[in-house]
């Protein structure tokens, strides 16, 4: 971390503008701010560690009860609930918390990976002048392909739970007997493991249809948004504050508007992908925005950058992407590093035309053909 960060860092935490005390206490536990990690529009996450010397990231987002914030951070944390798979993150804890000067602070508390995210791999990469091999990346991105499909292929709740164990692993027995004392002073919202098995209260299914497949999107995949897992090795799917049910139909201009702006605000731009940028009438946006997403982010692993990332100009990137407009490095190393079968596959999730676009289906098939004539290989 360069010294401006480390300086960056200690201003937020010193001046209290987003967390008053370096030290803390969420759900009968006590927490050390140890440094921010990063910040959004209305959140800030740090790294926080208990009294047992655990890390943890913490996700805190301040707003006020009744707004649009607090309505949208509250469907985060239920968005976290629906969702249970090796490659995606899972929320270990949250609270709401009634600030005194009538303001509401959410906290989300989830792992923390100490080797970060994909975008970390790709900067560090770019530091020491060396590269992804192919075997890598599409081992990585075999990874994030099955949360992909999980969503996409979303049943809802069966009972059955993913790689995870039923246990809280923050709040234990003692943790669970302290909560009960402080109980009128936070409001949790995940403090049990009887709640933290509790189904999300967003509801996926219309009665009578459960079980039926409802695919959901999460909209904003980039590398950023990709944490790798302490063994280097295993990709994990992050922030869904921008996850929906996939398939929304457009009957008019104001819906299809609607859609542009949540798109705008939400969807990171150099990889958000055409249809959201000018939302058709009498269309259905489906899942398929995501396999953009996916291609631009195995784009980014290889060559460093999203392909639509080369201008500074806002509205230069969304022409490019409207009209597919792209290219793969044609001199020096990067020109000749990658296979064409390679490169092809990213162009074909690159389809501009949504039904024209594989599946994450196909992309897993295509995924897993390609790995079989390749070596394992570890990541770093």
């Amino acid at each position: 971390m360069s010294f401006f960060s480390s300086i960056l860092d200690a201003v937020y935490v010193a001046v209290g503008c987003c967390i008053p005390d370096a030290n803390i206490s969420i759900n009968g536990r006590a927490y050390r701010i140890v440094k921010l990690l990063g910040e959004g529009g209305f959140s800030f996450v740090y790294l926080v560690e208990d009294g047992s010397g655990n890390l943890y990231a913490m996700k805190k987002i301040r707003c006020t009860l009744g707004t649009e914030e607090a309505k949208v951070a509250q469907r985060e944390v239920e968005v976290y609930r629906l969702f249970e798979h090796e490659h995606i993150i899972r929320m270990l804890d949250s609270a709401t918390i009634s600030e005194s000067d009538g303001s509401t602070t959410i906290y989300i508390f989830l792992p923390y990976y100490k080797r970060g995210n994909l975008q970390d791999a790709i900067n560090r990469n770019q530091l020491y002048k060396r590269h992804f091999t192919e075997a890598q990346m599409l081992h990585l991105f075999r990874g994030v392909c099955s949360a992909v499909e999980f969503m996409h292929d979303y049943r809802g709740s069966t009972g059955a739970r993913t790689g995870y164990t039923t246990k809280n692993p923050i709040l234990d027995d003692e943790g669970a007997e302290q909560h009960s004392q402080q109980q009128q002073q936070t409001k949790p919202l995940l403090s049990s493991t009887s709640q933290q098995e509790s189904s999300s209260a967003i509801e996926t299914h219309a009665p009578g249809k459960e079980g039926e497949v409802v695919p959901w999107a999460h909209r904003d995949i980039k590398p950023g948004n990709v944490l790798v897992s302490d063994d280097g090795e295993t990709p994990i799917l992050m922030d869904f504050g921008s996850a929906c049910r996939a398939r929304i139909e457009i009957h008019n201009r104001q819906e299809a508007l609607k859609q542009q702006d949540l798109a705008a605000e939400h969807c990171t731009m150099p990889f958000r992908a055409p249809e959201l940028f000018d939302v058709k009438t009498e269309t259905v946006l489906d899942e398929k925005v995501d396999i953009w997403s996916l291609g631009c982010t195995l784009y980014a692993m290889a060559y460093g950058q999203s392909p639509f990332e080369n201008s500074d100009q806002g509205g230069s990137v969304a022409l490019a992407v409207l009209n597919a407009q792209y290219r793969f490095p044609t001199e020096g190393e990067l020109a000749s590093l990658y296979s064409t079968e390679f490169k092809e596959f990213i162009s074909w999730m690159l389809t501009a035309d949504p039904k024209s676009r594989p599946n994450i289906h196909q992309v897993i098939e295509k995924t897993d053909d390609l790995l079989k004539r390749r070596p394992q290989e570890n990541t770093e």
